[in-house]
């Protein structure tokens, strides 16, 4: 596109160049001003869709290097009891999209029992919920840990009968909402106090105590505040 149009201009330069050598290009001024508005016309147009040209052959190209950002909730925390917090897009909150709708009435159900049965806010816990797996039963980190809530094995394997009285399988999600919202629970009781419950259930409450809240600490708690601010 860019090649014919500048040969348009081109052959419009050489008409423009041979009338001013011509005998009459002295007398026909109005003539070759035209022609010569016509070679800046042209020029300009030539200027203009090379510069566009460029332009989507640069996005091309950086379409095809740079990949797309991906979609959907943060990567979950893990709770423990660890010097160092874990690795977390906290400050990043996630769109309220999980799934389809009777999925997420199932799961909001699920949620919100146990957070009533264990006398927590439920949107606290259906936003810590979302928070930590985008409320994916089937979500299972690199560290292990599944569900729901994301609770680790071993952890599980305590509070279950340490909280619950019973061991639990955190493939349920039954089972999984009912002992994460009772880990909720006891870091509340503890702590007395949500912002500093929801650090100790990603930090854990022997660092929380020790090293105080981490910065990612501080954003994961302010995100899920947000978005249970959010929820209906």
């Amino acid at each position: 596109m860019v090649k014919t149009t500048l040969l348009g201009v081109a052959a419009t330069a050489l008409t423009v160049k041979g009338a001013l050598a011509s005998p009459l290009g002295v007398v026909a001024e109005g003539p070759l001003d035209k022609l010569k508005q016509n070679v800046d016309e042209k020029k300009e147009q030539a200027l203009t869709q090379s510069r566009n040209a460029l332009d989507q052959a640069g996005a091309r190209l950086v379409g095809g290097i740079v990949p797309p950002l991906p979609t959907g909730s943060p990567p979950p925390s893990r709770r423990g009891d660890a010097n160092q917090a874990k690795p977390s897009n906290a400050d990043t909150a996630p769109e309220l999209t999980p799934g389809p709708p009777y999925r997420r009435a199932f799961i909001r159900r699920v949620l919100i029992e146990a957070a009533q049965r264990h006398q927590l806010d439920p949107k606290l816990v259906l936003a810590l919920s979302y928070w930590e797996s985008g409320w994916d039963q089937t979500r299972l980190s690199a560290s292990g840990a599944v569900g729901l809530m994301q609770v680790l094995p071993a952890t599980a394997a305590e509070a279950g009968p340490g909280l619950l009285g019973r061991p639990i399988d955190l493939d349920d999600p039954y089972d999984n909402a009912d002992v994460g919202a009772a880990i909720l629970r006891e870091d509340l009781d503890n702590f007395k106090d949500p912002t500093m419950a929801l650090a100790a259930y990603y930090q854990g409450p022997t660092s929380l105590r020790e090293n105080g809240m981490f910065p990612d600490t501080q954003q994961y708690v302010q995100g899920i505040l947000d978005l249970a601010g959010r929820m209906s």
